[in-house]
């Protein structure tokens, strides 16, 4: 007999952009536009290892360039303003809208945890995948001192849901996401293939990757 996944009752938490959006184009842009009105060269593999999956003001703070001596808070600014205006481009990972709403109707309770800001993800949530309602907790940018690939965001929504991380599983689709949800003690961590293949996931620390959320190939049948 096939094992109920998730496990009856384990809470689930999900990344956000990449994970239940496909999202990685807007936000590519979003950079490099960023990097352009600030003259500063920044090539794919810098930005695939410093930027991808990060909290702004965290990879703002920490990779060198001609914002550095700018204020952060202005920064991440700027980035909302270029990403808001790309929103309209952003669209579900395959599945996802469908398998939140067979997660919340097998009862599992429901968290996001995101590198972006509160309004970028109550857009996306309730805009784009209409799921809202069903998420019981969203751990943003502004919620944690440090961003992933610190553990702090997963841990802050295990604390807030009042869980064991361990009994918990998570959804990532970046190294740097794995890697945070690894950190943190999460049992369980899915990489999602759309903006990492599964050997980098892997790697990070995923125990199993999938191509996208269709539940039929994440669920076992409902009894």
């Amino acid at each position: 007999m096939t094992p109920a996944f998730p496990a009856p009752g384990a809470p689930v938490v999900f990344d956000l952009d990449g994970t239940l959006v496909l999202s990685e184009h807007v936000h590519r842009r979003t950079w490099f536009r960023f990097f352009d009105d600030w003259g500063a060269a920044v090539d794919e593999d810098t930005y695939r290892r410093e930027f991808l999956g990060r909290r702004a003001d965290d990879a703002l703070r920490e990779v060198d360039g001609p914002w550095r001596d700018a204020d952060p808070d202005e920064l991440t600014g700027q980035l909302v303003a270029h990403g808001t205006a790309l929103a309209g481009a952003v669209e579900a990972v395959p599945g996802a809208t469908e398998l939140v709403t067979a997660l919340a109707a097998r009862g599992h309770r429901l968290a996001v945890v995101t590198s972006a800001r509160r309004g970028w993800a109550e857009k996306i949530l309730g805009d784009v995948l209409g799921v809202a309602a069903l998420i019981e907790l969203v751990v943003a940018a502004e919620d944690v001192v440090r961003g992933k690939p610190d553990p702090e965001g997963y841990l802050t929504a295990c604390r807030s849901l009042g869980v064991d991380p361990a009994g918990c599983v998570a959804f990532e689709d970046s190294p740097a996401g794995v890697a945070a949800v690894v950190a943190a003690g999460i049992g369980t961590v899915v990489g999602v293939r759309t903006t990492t293949g599964a050997a980098g996931l892997e790697a990070a620390g995923a125990h199993r990757t999938v191509p996208d959320l269709a539940p039929g190939r994440l669920l076992a049948p409902a009894d």
